[in-house]
């Protein structure tokens, strides 16, 4: 009993490995009664390995290609009161080239999507945007992230699958208050079965258990959601708010309003949960995000600086305020604010790339290559170098250097051939220096890279037009 509840330590202290270890030798040495509480304790403990917090990630939502009518309706729904911008914003709210939503201007929300941004008003910003640090870059949804976690785990545990999840009867296990809570847990999170969670929520759900228990109205919203059937799980995530006004189940109501292209009805469910919750950071975030959505930059903006007065470490609401003051020509108040997100730990290329573009408008020359060194060491992926290379070109362009500009576009240009705005960059520079063959051959491939840009447009017909 004593290995139990050091079990239960481990478990509590978030060492979850040795909790599955000291739980694996326990169902193997112990009674009936142990064993239960042996394997309860190791279902809980292998799915918070794997957790995936889905409502805070809004790419855990797995897109139905087959259900999502934004891929073939040209106009907007009836009832709808967001029409979606062609290459911008689907009906979900999910942008076609990245897995966060955009605003109108492209600028991502967050730093989970690509930070490039066009169409700007300022130069040099394509890596402007928000460093929260909740969640780091993923390729994929939420779902695919915990059925290849926990194929990986399952490997390595000598004990094997806790439920043969092809044989389990949700009906066996309907009447146990205790364990269906984390059996659910363990399907959805660990195994990513959500049918047969889904199942299991029916079960407890059923007329002789607990028809009008919130959590579980809740757990088969979110599966309805998951599975792309946004209709059916706004029923039971009202049912859920009648209930209890929990900020999850405000969350994925909302979320289910802005997958059927509504966010003035998020809006609503939004306010209507702060009248009861004043005050709770993730439905205030949540409105500034869909405000945002809908283009309402001012009002977002002013809503994250509520966000940021009741949690004053909100790095999202922090990040996102500099990005407005960058963007209204005051990169010295936004260097403030990205300097706080730096003391608070965050060290990404994003931020150290928008510490350089703060530094080198605000006129702070000596620390904006520092900056840029730090950005390249903490890069990852190619695509993080192109867009830090790309920002480097305008550093070269202010101090006047334009063989050093066009060595960054190039360079650009080699971590992403697709990088539409170095290439339009490079066709001014090429236009400049007399090569107008060149500069026509940057702005079609700019273009084919861009295919909705005006600014290339307007450079291909006056390059044209240009005897």
């Amino acid at each position: 009993m004593d290995n139990f509840f050091e079990a239960l330590s481990l478990y509590r202290r978030r060492k979850y490995d040795e909790c599955v270890e000291i739980c694996n030798t326990l169902l193997k040495n112990s009674g009936n009664q142990r064993i239960q509480r042996a394997w309860e304790l190791k279902m809980r403990a292998v799915t918070q390995r794997v957790y995936v917090d889905d409502i805070e990630a809004d790419d855990g939502i797995e897109e139905n290609e087959e259900l999502d009518t934004s891929r073939l309706a040209s106009a907007p729904r009836p009832g709808t009161t967001l029409r979606p911008s062609p290459g911008l914003v689907t009906a979900s709210g999910i942008s076609k080239t990245g897995n966060r939503p955009t605003t109108s201007a492209g600028r991502p929300l967050t730093g989970m999507a690509r930070p490039g941004t066009m169409g700007q008003t300022r130069p040099g910003s394509s890596m402007i945007s928000r460093t929260a640090p909740r969640t780091g870059s993923r390729s994929g949804t939420a779902r695919n992230i915990r059925l290849g976690s926990a194929s990986i785990f399952t490997r390595h545990d000598p004990a094997g699958p806790l439920v043969d999840v092809a044989r389990l009867n949700p009906n066996l296990f309907a009447a146990k208050k205790t364990v269906t809570p984390v059996l659910f847990s363990y399907l959805y999170y660990h195994e990513g079965d959500v049918r047969k969670a889904l199942e299991l929520c029916d079960a407890a759900t059923s007329e002789r258990n607990r028809p009008s228990d919130w959590w579980w109205n809740m757990q088969k919203g979110r599966c309805l959601l998951t599975l792309g059937n946004p209709r059916k799980a706004e029923q039971f995530l009202r049912t859920s708010l009648s209930h209890s006004a929990h900020p999850d189940v405000v969350l994925l109501l909302a979320r289910v309003y802005l997958k059927i292209d509504q966010p003035i009805a998020a809006l609503e469910v939004c306010r209507a949960a702060l009248d009861k919750l004043p005050g709770e950071v993730s439905l205030l975030t949540q409105q500034a995000r869909i405000l945002e959505l809908v283009g309402n930059l001012s009002v977002s903006v002013r809503m994250y600086r509520l966000v940021a007065q009741y949690d004053a470490t909100n790095s999202e609401a922090l990040a996102c305020i500099a990005v407005h003051h960058f963007y209204g020509n005051q990169p010295e108040m936004a260097l403030l604010h990205y300097r706080r997100i730096l003391t608070m730990g965050v060290n990404s290329a994003e931020l150290h790339c928008n510490l350089a573009l703060c530094c080198l408008y605000g006129g702070q020359l000596d620390l904006v290559m520092p900056c840029f060194q730090r950005a390249f060491r903490l890069a990852t992926s190619a695509e993080q170098r192109a867009d830090i290379w790309y920002n480097c070109s305008f550093a070269a362009l202010t101090s006047g250097d334009f063989n050093l500009a066009r060595r960054c576009l190039r360079l650009c240009i080699s971590c992403d051939g697709s990088h539409g705005a170095a290439l339009n960059n490079l066709a001014i520079l090429a236009a400049k220096s007399g090569q107008r063959s060149k500069a026509r051959s940057y702005l079609a491939a700019a273009k084919s890279a861009l295919p909705n840009s005006s600014e290339i447009q307007h450079n291909l017909q006056h390059i044209d037009n240009v005897k």
